[in-house]
């Protein structure tokens, strides 16, 4: 067999030496077993902490400021004499509606007297579609849009709340005021690093999954679910390195602050677009707005 020209050889050759890190990224991307955070969770507090109290809005506050937090739940509360605003959708509203107005719409309140009621962030839907209930009458919107919501109520409300969808830039102060609250994130593999401030208890600025990985709950190259609860500001926070992350050290400042606990049993993945949901009371049989909906109980 005639050997190849010389230029050939140097040119396969040079082709294997380029292709070694293209091949190293992709081996090294793969998923690795968090044993860490398995060994680490059996030793986590276990926690359901407190339901805080309703955060007030106005009529014509919406959701998008949470778009991407899939699964985050906020009790909020609707003030009487309420003035009705635009909504789009039915069940499933797109995140620029009234939440209040929709909970008129849903039948979980009404304008005059209004009352606290509990949403879930959620991903588009495609289509939201109109309908009039409850002396409300929402638009149609039969294209895609940022984000969605809908009502979390009755028995549902028992239910171990979803996990949020966490990135690596989200941190704790996202949740002012709500001392003792326990929440899940369920963070990506191979997040971003970002600071951390504290040991074992962290300042709320801190972004939740590198905290995870300096607390030994999570690795970055797996990410994983991770549990926190909220506590009132420390007087200081001490920094260290551990896990392979080193944590700063400040002063007092923090509102509030948060340590790991153990991931409540059963607590399901972020919801996605056709993830089912408890219909709200009165609601006919059917599907709107591109969930899949469990019939009311009531």
């Amino acid at each position: 067999m005639a050997q190849a020209p010389a230029s050939a050889s140097r040119f396969l050759f040079r082709l294997a030496i380029l292709s070694l890190p293209v091949l190293w990224t992709v081996f090294s991307l793969q998923p690795v077993p968090a044993v860490l955070s398995e060994e680490k969770a059996r030793s986590l507090p276990v926690d359901r902490g407190v339901r805080p109290p309703p955060t007030p809005v106005d009529w014509t506050t919406g959701t998008s400021k949470w778009q991407g937090q899939w699964g985050r739940r906020e009790t909020l509360l609707c003030p009487a004499g309420g003035r009705l605003q635009s909504v789009w959708g039915t069940d499933v509203y797109t995140d620029d509606s009234s939440v209040c107005t929709a909970a008129v719409h849903a039948g979980l309140i009404s304008a005059a007297a209004g009352g606290p009621v509990t949403i879930e962030v959620r991903p588009d839907q495609s289509r939201y579609v109109s309908s009039t209930r409850n002396g409300v009458t929402t638009q149609d919107w039969l294209d895609v849009w940022p984000s969605s919501f809908l009502f979390i109520w009755g028995p549902a409300l028992s239910e171990p709340e979803p996990a949020v969808q966490a990135t690596g830039r989200m941190s704790a102060d996202s949740w002012p005021g709500q001392v003792g609250r326990v929440m899940t994130f369920l963070c990506p593999p191979r997040f971003e690093l970002h600071s951390v401030y504290g040991t074992d208890t962290y300042a709320d600025d801190s972004y939740i999954c590198s905290a995870g990985i300096h607390a030994g709950v999570i690795t970055q190259a797996a990410g994983g679910m991770v549990t926190i609860k909220l506590l009132p500001g420390q007087s200081s926070y001490t920094g260290s390195t551990r896990h392979g992350l080193t944590s700063f050290s400040i002063g007092s400042g923090r509102p509030q602050s948060f340590m790991f606990v153990a991931t409540p049993s059963g607590t399901p993945p972020p919801p996605a677009a056709d993830s089912p949901f408890l219909a709200p009371p009165g609601s006919p049989p059917g599907v709107a707005g591109g969930g899949r909906r469990v019939p009311s109980l009531f």
